[in-house]
């Protein structure tokens, strides 16, 4: 349906929401609005508000994949978006930028939340298993260690773990843990008793880490 309102022609589109809406849709002034709505009230709403002119999304997708503990993710990057969110789903990150800003400051901070994520579900897995508490968990740049332990059960791990595969990263959060909390032989052969094992593989995967 059209209507015409100052010599210019509007077409009109029904929706089961009750919310009035006036945009372009190819080059054509639109309103969307509830199908009870009356032909004045339609009139009063144009003539009171601006177009609102649709910016074109622009999807780009980068060659290079973010690299997450072993795995990868296809990042896809939606520029001129009205959200500046990021989603991860089915291995693809999804950055939403509002306008053309760079994107790279966001992208760093969101990955080490990502893998700080990540860090602090295994050790709140170890956390039930092993009947323990932990305290604040940080992830930084760490030169010769992969974690420092901290009075009150605190914990830094190095930034470096991000290399390491989850069954590599699950034996170091338990390792960790036992460390801590002064875990017996016993009790650390119980859980890993390939445990020399993991510590070879585990520098191993840092040595030729790219």
């Amino acid at each position: 349906m059209y209507i015409e309102i100052a010599g210019k022609n509007y077409k009109i589109m029904t929706t089961d929401s009750k919310n009035v809406r006036l945009t372009i849709q190819h080059n054509t002034p639109t309103v969307i609005a509830p199908a009870d709505i009356d032909i004045d009230t339609l009139e009063q709403f144009i003539k009171n508000k601006k177009i609102i002119n649709p910016v074109t999304e622009e999807i780009e997708y980068h060659d290079q994949p973010l690299r997450f503990f072993q795995q990868n993710y296809l990042l896809k990057i939606i520029k001129n978006s009205p959200s500046n969110k990021i989603q991860v789903k089915n291995k693809i990150v999804t950055l939403y930028c509002k306008g053309n800003a760079d994107y790279q400051k966001r992208l760093k901070a969101w990955g080490k939340q990502f893998a700080l994520q990540q860090l602090s579900d295994l050790i709140s897995y170890w956390e039930q298993e092993l009947k323990v508490l932990v305290g604040t968990i940080k992830l930084r740049t760490l030169t010769n260690n992969l974690y420092i332990l901290h009075p009150n059960n605190n914990i830094t791990f190095s930034s470096a773990i991000t290399c390491l595969s989850v069954t590599e990263l699950t034996y170091l959060t338990f390792r960790a843990l036992a460390e801590h909390f002064a875990f017996t032989p016993h009790v650390r052969a119980a859980y890993f008793p390939e445990e020399q094992d993991m510590e070879h593989q585990i520098a191993y995967t840092l040595k030729t880490c790219q």
